[in-house]
């Protein structure tokens, strides 16, 4: 008995925690749901229930829904009759209105009052401000049998703005409402509390042993869907929103995708190999904003004034963009030395080393793009035309526009492949990844193949700050910032792993167009950006999640 009190105070803890919690979160409806009723946005709505004298315009009541706003004024205690002479005037006074603009009806009403109105001269009378604004007031009035003196009042919405003043006190006096936060705070702590005895009680448990044999097909089946659970999630996501925006799937949109997915595609590329090797990269970002400043400091336009070298006078193009293109490659690969010296030979995390040249790289930056001549730091911008048509310019093929940097990204993810794939240092890469210390005793030399794989991404960084630089056309200090996420969430999405010793370059690719694809899709039907980050983030654990399963399955 006594070891099931614990359990029993806790579900009663979680019970009473889900209440206040409801209790709190339909306070908050009052609140919102006045702030909807007034047709004015939260932050107004509390001013106006502080101090309604402040109160002085109201949405349109027909738009809100005059049942809705009868509702709403009742019960703040007005009387009913006056709630619905007001609001039922008022919601006539809006539906005349909207009558008044719809161009049939308006040319109804003009040829009653003027015979001599055609469709041909029409356009003419509207164009005519002052008499269609007078005609579409007079056809308002006709509509409700109302004189001036009584249009007017109803355009002052005075007599529901009355009630509102009168009402909205009211609300103060509401103990849900004014208290409905801190009830909704004390029912989350609550929850919290009791979900995680239970999620810690749960994990306690020791698993029954299994007392039927397997079925092969069973398992197979849910292998497959075990290693392909995320890209069947997000292409479902992708259909919804192609069902429910189907203009989504258009050309422009996928080539729009294409392009976004490739600079970020090449960071994944880079980033893949550090991954197969357990390991990970959190300066990808960061490096990335500092090649992408030393590249445009080149190739800045020769008659822009303000340009970070004054003393080039010929424009950087043709054979001479792979100065730029080299320098940023170099400083890429600067870093990623750093970084795999750090794991190869001082044995550091990769986490520690990388978001120690996180912070270097960064603050490598803001001091680069400071020490301009003219002693700000505004971003680098206004390039040389012929670094925009070879970072970012196009091709056509028929009637589309194919962008140049989805060519590199394909090119580079071929050439990634064959590393993989067909040479000793892929084998080589795969082997320390999978078990270091068995790599160590079949002859692989460990520090070497680290180091390589540290240098292959150094290369593709400063390849993708090259043409980043090009495609966002202005680089400053915030160039860079969050990358790493992108390029870690599109190689696990992509199927390798963080345990190390596995993962394909395929894979890689789709992951980083998917995700993209999904991104352009939250912005495509206007998601709120912060809720993208949330998103966002959830896709990452559970492709982590998903990653570590597949492991423990194997084992």
């Amino acid at each position: 008995m006594k070891k099931r009190i614990v359990p029993i105070l806790m579900l009663v803890v979680l019970v009473v925690g889900v209440v206040l919690a409801a209790y709190g979160i339909s306070g908050r409806g009052i609140y919102a749901n006045a702030a909807n009723m007034m047709g004015v946005n939260q932050k107004d709505a509390m001013s106006y229930i502080q101090d309604p004298s402040t109160l002085t315009e109201l949405g349109d009541i027909e738009k809100i829904g005059a049942d809705k706003v009868k509702g709403f004024l009742k019960g703040l205690g007005l009387d009913a009759a006056a709630v619905d002479k007001a609001v039922d005037e008022r919601a006539a006074y809006d539906a005349a209105i909207a009558k008044s603009k719809d161009r049939d009806a308006f040319f109804a009403y003009a040829q009653s009052v003027d015979e001599t109105v055609t469709e041909e001269n029409f356009n003419d009378l509207i164009k005519d401000h002052e008499r269609s604004d007078q005609m579409r007031v007079d056809m308002a009035k006709q509509a409700l049998g109302v004189s001036d003196e009584e249009f007017e009042a109803l355009a002052g919405n005075e007599a529901v703005l009355e009630l509102y003043r009168q009402g909205l006190p009211n609300l103060l006096n509401n103990k849900k409402m004014t208290s409905g936060v801190l009830v909704m705070f004390v029912g989350i702590i609550l929850i919290v509390i009791a979900g995680a005895y239970f999620l810690i009680a749960a994990m306690s448990l020791k698993p029954r042993a299994r007392t039927r044999a397997a079925n092969p097909k069973v398992e197979k089946i849910t292998a497959a869907l075990l290693n392909y659970a995320l890209f069947i999630i997000m292409g479902l996501i992708l259909i919804v929103v192609s069902i429910m925006r189907p203009d989504f799937l258009s050309m422009g949109n996928i080539l729009n995708i294409l392009q976004n997915a490739s600079t970020k595609g090449i960071l994944a590329l880079g980033c893949a190999g550090l991954i197969v090797l357990a390991g990970t990269d959190l300066s990808i970002g960061r490096v990335l904003g500092l090649s992408a400043a030393v590249t445009a400091s080149m190739v800045q336009s020769v008659t822009y004034v303000s340009r970070m070298y004054p003393t080039i006078v010929s424009p950087v193009k043709g054979a001479l963009l792979l100065i730029p293109l080299c320098s940023s490659i170099a400083v890429s690969v600067l870093f990623c030395m750093i970084n795999g010296f750090g794991v190869a030979k001082l044995h550091l995390h990769a986490f520690i080393v990388t978001l120690g040249t996180q912070l270097i790289a960064y603050g490598a930056n803001c001091l680069y793009i400071e020490s301009q001549p003219s002693g700000t730091a505004q971003a680098l911008s206004t390039f040389e035309q012929g670094f925009l048509n070879v970072s970012a310019g196009a091709f056509n093929i028929g009637s589309i526009r194919v962008p140049i940097v989805v060519i590199y990204f394909l090119i580079l993810a071929f050439i990634v492949w064959v590393i993989w794939n067909k040479t000793t240092l892929g084998k080589n890469m795969f082997a320390v990844g999978g078990n270091t210390e068995a790599a160590a005793v079949s002859g692989v030399n460990v520090a070497k193949t680290i180091m390589l794989v540290y240098l292959m991404a150094g290369v593709l960084y400063g390849i993708s700050a090259f043409l980043e630089a090009g495609r966002i056309t202005s680089v400053g200090a915030n160039t860079g910032l969050n990358y790493e996420t992108d390029a870690i969430s599109a190689v696990v999405v992509g199927g390798v792993s963080f345990s190390g010793g596995v993962g394909t370059i395929q894979g890689v690719v789709i992951g980083a167009i998917i995700l993209q694809a999904i991104n352009y899709a939250l912005q495509f039907l206007g998601v709120n950006p912060y809720i993208q980050y949330i998103i966002r983030g959830l896709i990452i654990i559970l492709a982590v999640s998903i990653d570590v399963r597949k492991y423990i399955v194997k084992k």
